[in-house]
């Protein structure tokens, strides 16, 4: 190998490096904006709604300690609900929403009836739906409740905040028309959570689609303008 020959090998390598690290850089912009843009919307759906009287408060489980126990978590969505529920108009029922996972001694929705009525709640105002295992399931079986009754269809989910944009997603999957309230969330645990939304949305079909579309946009801008240079 000439001197020429190793100058140009050179010179090509330290080239590729360049683009490499002008290309993962741009991936690295665009995936924090899109994390960014999310969590923006998440924190936007924390706004109380318009909505003040509601038929159902659909609350949604996440889970048990002790195995019956209502965790922080949970009694913060518990919580939220009696909120919308005093707020709304005499007849609102709610519909504490969860089965009983492995490590627990009850259904997740009759350990949530008993927070509600130790809260003060009439038992004649829950419902429960004790079958669920995910939310998908919360929210279909949830539907099938209502669909049986004759009364008035205005509904809310209420779940923690960095929850509810997945479980509106699934409310329109399942064609269940829903205005979704969040429920406060301390504030250690966003980090994590916004995280696991994020992956669990944007591993969705239609939304991976969108992401990988729009990195490929990019990526095809950048090249362009580097190879102006």
């Amino acid at each position: 190998m000439t001197a020429n020959d190793f100058q140009e090998y050179i010179r090509l390598h330290d080239s590729l490096l360049y683009q490499a690290g002008i290309l993962f850089g741009v991936t690295i912009v665009y995936g924090s904006m899109s994390v960014l843009i999310f969590t923006v919307y998440l924190l936007l759906l924390q706004i109380p709604p318009k909505k003040k009287d509601f038929d159902y408060i659909i609350i949604l489980g996440s889970g048990l300690i002790n195995g019956d126990k209502v965790p922080k978590l949970l009694g913060d969505r518990i919580d939220k609900a009696i909120t919308v529920y005093k707020n709304s108009a005499a007849g609102t029922k709610l519909i504490p929403s969860g089965g009983q996972g492995n490590d627990e001694t009850v259904p997740e929705a009759v350990a949530m009836k008993k927070y509600l009525l130790e809260k003060g709640i009439t038992e004649e105002d829950i419902i429960v739906e004790d079958k669920s295992a995910t939310t998908f399931e919360n929210l279909t079986n949830s539907k099938e409740i209502i669909d049986k009754r004759k009364d008035g269809k205005n509904i809310a989910i209420v779940s923690s905040n960095y929850h509810v944009f997945r479980a509106l997603r699934i409310c329109r999957r399942v064609g269940f028309k829903c205005t979704g309230i969040g429920g406060h969330t301390a504030f250690y645990f966003w980090p994590c959570a916004v995280i696991r939304e994020y992956i669990a949305v944007h591993t969705e079909k239609k939304h991976a689609i969108v992401f990988a579309l729009g990195w490929v946009i990019c990526m095809a801008v950048t090249i362009y303008f580097m190879r102006m240079k």
